[in-house]
């Protein structure tokens, strides 16, 4: 819920331009596209406004923090109103190596109809032999 609330207050407050993603002078690990696809799918579900789904498909630690109601609601209040997904492109992918088992945040180019210029970043975590989606922003 903590991530969900920064992303409503990024809604809320004037948005200034979008600065690019920060290129680097290495050649960037190949992103894992079982890990990219599971944020996809998932992603799928909330852009539909399947609500009840994409949060039966989170993983504990979202369930731990929000209750199906309270995601919803959010979800209402932050998603709705950027609109249609334009175009979404990947971004990139990072390991965060935190207790327990560390996470993995898949960021997305995002337009939307209503917000042109969006960084979604979706964290997922392993568990019970899959990805699940742990928190999400929307920038």
């Amino acid at each position: 819920m903590t991530l969900f609330l920064g992303a409503i207050a990024l809604v809320a407050v004037p948005q200034l331009p979008t600065a690019p993603l920060p290129a680097t002078s290495q050649e960037a690990p190949a992103p894992d596209s079982a890990m990219v696809e599971a944020a996809r799918q998932w992603l799928a579900l909330v852009d539909q406004g399947r609500w009840a789904d994409s949060y039966k498909a989170t993983g504990a630690a979202f369930r731990k923090l929000n209750t199906a109601e309270v995601w919803a609601a959010t979800s209402e209040q932050v998603r709705v109103p950027l609109g249609a997904v334009l175009s979404r492109t990947f971004a990139s992918q990072q390991n965060l190596p935190a207790p327990p088992a560390g996470y993995e945040v898949i960021k997305f180019r995002t337009s939307f109809a209503n917000k042109a210029a969006a960084v979604e970043k979706v964290t997922l975590e392993r568990e019970a032999g899959g990805w699940h989606v742990v928190g999400v922003t929307i920038e």
